[in-house]
């Protein structure tokens, strides 16, 4: 004990100068967005393989979960099959929209009436945080396979978040429990009423939508889906229920303040789907011509 005291008062100038460094980094990374944002990209993506190895290994114990994952996405899939296969699509040189199975055309035919606007590119989150006020995940894709900033990032049960770094086999997605997260819904139910879905911090499970106009009635388990909106989620993707009544909102009594329950668990993020939008690049051009404040 004598030595360990009497080395502590040899080099005490030096622990609490160490100790100040570490309290003034702690304070940085945690309070300022900019700070923290650096740290999470230099932090997660250095360390993406040695997580990689780990959830390899942690997969292996969790066989019947993934194949679970799988089945849910494979019926993911041939629901989207079979709406494709009732759309409405334009024929050319009419102004009628026709019912027909677009699917069973020749590909020269399905090329002039339907246009593809969404790619999926899976994917694997290989590191996810829920406890913070600003949450990040790191998942295994990255340039060499498609990926790039502002992906939306989906699973079958609902939205994970938005990419917005990218390495070469790397991206950290910004989940949608950050406190930056702004995501546009819609209510199937209420002739598609939209708003903008926020997370306030605390349950990772639950959520505020916004911005729902006073007139419309919304009952207690009406789905919530993605708008199409946004030029990265599609339209129509499952977000959650609402959970509970509607209430003024605080801030601004002309809508309502809606607490959405989110049907993906955000604790047991695993296999995810990117999205990318073929046109993004496209609408991007148009919205620019439009000054900040119109839109």
């Amino acid at each position: 004990m004598a030595p360990l005291l009497q080395l502590l008062l040899r080099n005490g100038g030096f622990v609490t100068f160490l100790l100040v460094e570490l309290a003034s980094f702690a304070i940085m990374v945690n309070f300022e967005d900019r700070h923290e944002e650096i740290w999470a990209n230099t932090t997660g993506i250095l360390g993406g393989q040695a997580l990689e190895k780990r959830q390899m290994a942690t997969d292996y114990f969790s066989l019947y979960e993934t194949a679970d994952s799988l089945a849910r996405i494979v019926d993911s899939l041939q629901a989207r099959l079979s709406n494709a296969r009732q759309m409405q699509v334009p024929v050319r040189d009419t102004f009628f929209l026709v019912n027909y199975d677009s699917l069973s055309k020749t590909d020269s035919v399905r090329r002039k009436t339907v246009r593809p606007q969404y790619e999926f590119i899976t994917a694997k989150a290989i590191k996810n945080s829920i406890a913070g006020t600003s949450n990040w995940l790191i998942i295994n894709r990255g340039k060499n396979d498609g990926i790039q900033p502002d992906m939306a990032v989906v699973s079958p049960e609902g939205i994970i978040g938005i990419v917005r770094h990218v390495s070469d086999n790397y991206a950290l997605v910004m989940s949608v429990l950050h406190r930056e997260s702004k995501i546009s819904v819609a209510l199937p139910r209420q002739k598609n009423a939209f708003g903008s879905l926020i997370w306030e911090g605390g349950n990772p499970n639950e959520m505020t939508l916004r911005y729902i106009p006073q007139h419309f009635i919304v009952q207690e388990n009406e789905p919530v889906v993605t708008s199409g909106y946004s030029l990265m989620f599609p339209q129509g993707h499952p977000v959650g229920k609402v959970k509970g009544a509607p209430k003024a909102d605080p801030e601004n009594p002309y809508f309502l303040e809606i607490k959405v329950s989110l049907s993906q668990d955000m604790a047991t993020v695993r296999d995810v789907s990117v999205i990318h939008n073929l046109f993004k690049a496209e609408l991007d051009s148009l919205q620019s011509k439009i000054s900040g404040n119109e839109r």
